[in-house]
């Protein structure tokens, strides 16, 4: 078995131990709040199994490039980070600039490993600068928001966001290395990549699991979740999640 293979599958199984405490989740909840929180252990797996098949699978500059990885970050990443946000209590529009955010950070991350030459460093420059604003946001209004919460949800707030932003800040170190100055082979690159993705993904969901409590509706805005609306009409409220 190609060692490429065997790094996605441990991947794929890395992933799906994140599935049972979403499930659980799914279970507590009254409104659906927690539904979503399935999507990253579950849609990662998924991916991760799609990489270990070859599916999506390119190669660009003599890298092996999984494009079901990008999809996976499109899909997970700003679902943690608009969490992330919703736990401190920030409202709809500045959930949605946080996930807008990320998007962009994927989105442009990508193009990086697509692109040749000149256009690759831009477009990593362009991700890293929507990696600084997301930063930016977590480490400024979001973390200064759990502040406005008991004591328990403040240090949920503040493990998100430092899980997220410290976390993160080792991939575009691997892409340096990788894909841009070529340096690490692209075994080597998903290696790294799928344990920073493992270990991002699957205590995230385990800790809204653990602190479940934090969330039983009291009728306070600080325990409900975010429901769809008209954009600039703040977090329009839903009962969070009760434990039977």
């Amino acid at each position: 078995m190609e060692p490429l293979t065997v790094v996605y599958i441990l991947g794929t199984l890395g992933m799906l131990l994140g599935i049972p405490p979403a499930l659980r989740l799914v279970e507590l909840e009254t409104e659906g709040s927690f539904k979503p929180l399935l999507l990253i252990p579950g849609f990662a797996a998924l991916m991760y199994l799609f990489m270990g098949l070859g599916i999506g699978t390119t190669e660009f500059q003599g890298y092996e490039v999984p494009l079901a990885r990008y999809a996976d970050w499109l899909v997970t990443t700003p679902l943690l980070v608009g969490y992330t946000a919703w736990v401190a209590g920030m409202g709809r529009n500045a959930i949605l600039g946080v996930a807008l955010a990320d998007a962009l950070m994927i989105g442009f991350g990508a193009a990086a490993v697509v692109l040749d030459s000149t256009a690759q460093w831009v477009a990593f420059g362009v991700s890293g600068a929507c990696h600084l604003v997301l930063l930016t946001a977590l480490y400024g209004p979001v973390l200064t928001s759990t502040s406005q919460h008991p004591p328990a949800r403040q240090r949920l707030g503040r493990l998100l966001v430092n899980h997220v932003g410290l976390l993160w800040l080792v991939y575009p170190v691997i892409w340096v290395f990788g894909p841009g100055l070529q340096l690490i082979s692209s075994t080597a690159v998903a290696l790294m990549v799928m344990y920073a993705d493992v270990v991002a993904k699957v205590p995230y969901v385990y800790f809204f699991y653990r602190d479940q409590e934090v969330f039983v509706a009291d009728g306070s805005p600080s325990s409900q979740a975010p429901t769809p609306g008209p954009a600039g009409d703040g977090a329009s409220p839903r009962p969070a999640p009760a434990a039977r």
